[in-house]
């Protein structure tokens, strides 16, 4: 009765116990629920971390975009009479107050939402199916300053792959001179010459200031009062406003200015359909600017 007694107890407590299949099942649901958690917790911090980068390239954009707006905002024609421009004998109807241009050493950059729907050709139907040109132009304008006029351009510099560096340079446009002689200068032609020293700056010389890295695309486009966009290929019917020529990139006259007022500026048409622009004793009444800036970390796969 005893022994019979004692096999019950002992198998009770083993009845208690879990067996070597609960404890593997147990373990690889655990290793299951660990490894979920882990996934989950590193699509987090993934997602965190883009959310940061994202942010300081908004930042950086953003922090651009307020400089140009603010500067623009202040851009004044130089003021000084008309003149007549030697090489055309076009009369001016003033010293130069504005230019933008494709930034010389670049080309357009044709980007694809994907990679390997782009033809090595880049011919018009893969613009026509939604592919992005990114263009880089560069622009320089007056503004008024403490001793006169000052003049500043922005441009991208350092410029590898499509992406660099936005910049801006600036310089006194001032004709001030204690020399009586200087009054028999013709002042017009003595700020263009100014003006043409800023819009000839390299890019190398280090007098550039940075602004923000990993732009991809940089452009200003010029409307009138109306809100059309002034192009070398289209003369809008516009009497009182700008008095615009419209060369080809070749020279040729697209379209001639009112022969009886003086010259506003000049659109030269380049080969590669943008805008080479010219502004004078005047400025178009609106201005666009674009501007796309890289993550950071697309930035440094792209230049290793």
């Amino acid at each position: 009765m005893t022994f019979a007694s004692t096999n019950r107890s002992l198998r009770a407590r083993f009845k208690r116990a879990f067996t070597l299949l609960e404890m593997l099942v147990t373990v690889s649901v655990m290793t299951m629920i660990i490894y979920v958690l882990y996934a989950l917790f590193d699509t987090t911090q993934s997602a965190l971390r883009k959310n940061a980068a994202q942010v300081d390239v908004n930042e950086g954009g953003r922090a651009a975009m307020e400089m140009i707006v603010r500067e623009l905002s202040q851009m004044e024609v130089s003021g000084f009479p008309p003149m007549m421009d030697a090489h055309s004998g076009r009369v001016w109807s003033g010293s130069k107050s504005f230019h933008s241009r494709p930034t010389p050493g670049t080309s357009p950059l044709l980007l694809a939402y994907q990679s390997d729907a782009l033809t090595a050709e880049a011919t018009g139907s893969d613009l026509a199916q939604g592919f992005r040109t990114n263009v880089l132009n560069d622009f320089t304008f007056t503004s008024r300053g403490e001793l006169g006029f000052d003049i500043t351009s922005f441009r991208v510099v350092n410029v590898d792959n499509g992406i660099g560096v936005l910049s801006r340079f600036d310089t006194a446009g001032s004709l001030h001179s204690a020399d009586p002689r200087a009054s028999m200068v013709n002042k017009s032609l003595a700020f263009n010459l100014h003006f043409d020293a800023a819009v000839a700056q390299p890019s190398d010389t280090g007098l550039f200031q940075p602004i923000t890295d990993g732009v991809v695309h940089f452009r200003i486009t010029a409307f009138d009062q109306y809100g059309r966009e002034l192009m070398a290929t289209a003369a809008w019917p516009d009497p009182l406003g700008l008095n615009l020529e419209r060369l080809s990139s070749k020279g040729q006259a697209l379209f001639l200015p009112f022969p009886d007022r003086p010259v506003d500026g000049t659109l030269v048409q380049e080969e590669d359909g943008q805008n080479h622009a010219w502004f004078y004793g005047a400025l178009p009444t609106y201005f666009d600017v674009e501007i796309s800036v890289i993550e950071p970390d697309v930035l440094a796969q792209v230049r290793s």
